[in-house]
């Protein structure tokens, strides 16, 4: 259900679901749309004083994502980020640390630099931008247990001050355009549910010659390491992370995720054809995950 908005009124942030009240949270007026049942306020961080956020009047507002196949996803990352961290280092034989350092190291560490991590989750990327020197980042995710589980990372580290993490849909950003050095999405591109949307989304808050940062699944060129690969993806990573998380579809939608993602040349020319330019990519551990990097075009 919704409430009708007035044209008085200006959204301020739009959550992830497909049911939504609208709530007057501030004087003067202004919009927020939460969650039926949840405390709107957990949806206003003072965002309306935030330099990084701009209104969003009622017809600026897309609809561009399958609600139902956004809450799908949504809630299964909301039932194992509990288990989330652990089974990632488990699964992946701690490669993932290896991959989301090599992918931060792909923006360079200047002072003062502002970057957007797109799907931060528990914010382990947010937080390895931030330890190094003196950037601010901003992480969105749509899932707000992984992200109470990241604000708890970044306060045992004392990092608030250099890290802010939102509720929020790379397909929609609540993010004002032209203001980020750098954004950043690992393991995250292939559960957009409009992956050009998301793209172009990307590209409209990146300052021009602004640097894009993609880390992502794909498989191995070699044909041994790849049939080898597979069975360990598709037999018994499902099997391990099912038993660990005690949700029944997470880690078999993994590698449905990972098999429909377009890979390396494919997801270069998507990059491309979203406006940006010097698109390069490179694989790691034997082509398990690759690293896409572009420019924003003047």
């Amino acid at each position: 259900m919704m409430v009708a908005l007035k044209k008085s009124f200006k959204i301020l942030f739009q959550p992830p679901v497909s049911e939504k009240i609208a709530v007057q949270v501030a004087s003067p007026p202004i919009l927020i749309l939460c969650p039926i049942g949840t405390d709107a306020k957990l949806y206003l961080p003072n965002l309306y004083k935030n330099q990084y956020f701009g209104y969003m009047v009622p017809s600026q507002v897309k609809h561009v994502v399958p609600a139902d196949r956004a809450n799908r996803i949504q809630e299964m990352f909301n039932a194992v980020a509990p288990r989330y961290d652990f089974l990632n280092g488990l699964l992946s034989a701690g490669c993932d640390k290896y991959w989301r350092k090599i992918a931060v190291d792909e923006l360079e560490p200047v002072a003062n630099r502002v970057f957007l991590d797109v799907a931060t989750g528990t914010a382990d990327i947010a937080l390895g931008l931030a330890m190094r020197d003196a950037s601010r980042i901003v992480g969105i995710d749509f899932s707000t247990r992984m992200l109470q589980l990241g604000k708890n990372k970044v306060s045992a580290r004392n990092m608030q001050s250099s890290i802010q993490l939102f509720p929020g849909m790379a397909e929609n950003l609540p993010l004002k355009s032209n203001i980020f050095d750098g954004a950043i999405s690992a393991f995250g591109v292939r559960n957009f549910s409009n992956l050009n949307h998301g793209i172009r989304e990307i590209h409209r808050i990146l300052k021009p010659r602004g640097k894009i940062v993609i880390l992502e699944f794909s498989f191995p060129q070699n044909g041994f390491l790849q049939w080898l690969y597979r069975l360990y993806f598709g037999k018994i990573l499902p099997v391990m992370g099912r038993w660990i998380s005690g949700h029944k579809n997470a880690y078999s939608y993994l590698p449905d995720s990972v098999e429909g993602f377009p890979k390396g040349e494919a997801f270069s020319a998507i990059l491309k054809e979203n406006g940006f330019d010097s698109v390069d990519f490179k694989e790691l551990t034997f082509g398990i995950a690759t690293i896409y990097t572009g420019f924003k075009h003047v």
